[in-house]
């Protein structure tokens, strides 16, 4: 195995609070201003935010957005990038989520349409473990649905993010809870089997719970479904790139899209659990 990454935005509310946190648990800066280190973990400081607030705010091509992540893990030699992030819920619920991140459909918060941004589900489920060992009360821990940007890039990654409100985001405990999780899951290495999920809501209550035993990659929420096509469903599985064992329907999709879905993944060869 090779290095580590973290990028997070001091745009971000969240962000800034927990790069100070990094700094206090013994982060510190390198040759590059914008790149922070601890042993063999990494941190690149991005400006602006990693993903836009505007709704279709698609970044101007061929300038990769926001920064240039393939170069970061490039230079450091990096196997995977973190991004720590601030979530945001209607509900205002107190939470952390880990999530892979992809378009199914049009480019609503940065990346391109239709794309999926390589990601690394055990990896994933170590800091989602971490999480769920002892959140603060009040808090919810759950995996979430693929979603929002980036998208193209080479350098597999996932968000682990604080949430949902302003309160939470400069909460000084609540940081220091998901930097702990981040580089005790970063540290974990587990290896279980992999799989991708079709089916049900954005946070994923079945899938959490089966994080126990697999480790799941991209996952299309229910909302979703209609917008699968068998190349989609191909890039769930080439984009999880520490390999896909099975598949796993949650319950209440149509019979159709049941079908729609069983075809594709019979094509790759992928089974049904």
């Amino acid at each position: 195995m090779g290095n580590i990454g973290i990028a997070l935005s001091p745009s971000d509310p969240a962000g800034a609070n927990m790069l100070n946190i990094f700094r206090e648990l013994g982060f510190s800066e390198t040759e590059d201003a914008s790149v922070l280190s601890m042993g063999d973990t990494y941190m690149l400081v991005v400006e602006p935010l990693i993903v836009p607030e505007e709704r279709y705010k698609v970044p101007p091509e061929p300038n990769p957005y926001p920064t240039d992540f393939d170069g970061f893990a490039e230079t450091y030699g990096l196997d995977y990038i973190i991004i720590a992030s601030r979530h945001w819920a209607k509900s205002g619920q107190p939470s952390f989520t880990v999530h892979p991140t992809g378009n199914f459909g049009k480019a609503m918060y940065g990346g391109r349409t239709r794309e999926l941004q390589p990601t690394l589900a055990n990896p994933m489920r170590d800091i989602y473990l971490e999480l769920s060992e002892n959140p603060p009360k009040g808090f919810k821990v759950s995996m979430e649905a693929t979603h929002h940007s980036p998208t193209q890039f080479k350098t597999p990654m996932f968000f682990a993010e604080l949430g949902s409100r302003k309160q939470q985001w400069k909460d000084p405990g609540s940081a220091h809870y998901l930097v702990e999780a981040v580089l005790e899951g970063i540290n974990t290495k587990g290896k279980v089997p992999v799989a991708i999920g079709f089916g049900g809501g954005h946070y994923c209550p079945t899938f959490s719970v089966l994080e126990e035993e697999t480790a799941f990659g991209h996952i299309a929420a229910k909302y979703a479904i209609d917008l699968l096509s068998p190349e989609l469903i191909s890039q769930m599985q080439d984009k999880t790139l520490d390999g896909v064992n099975h598949a796993v329907l949650d319950k209440g999709l149509k019979s159709h899209q049941k079908k729609k879905i069983q075809v594709a993944l019979s094509k790759l060869k992928i089974e049904v659990k």
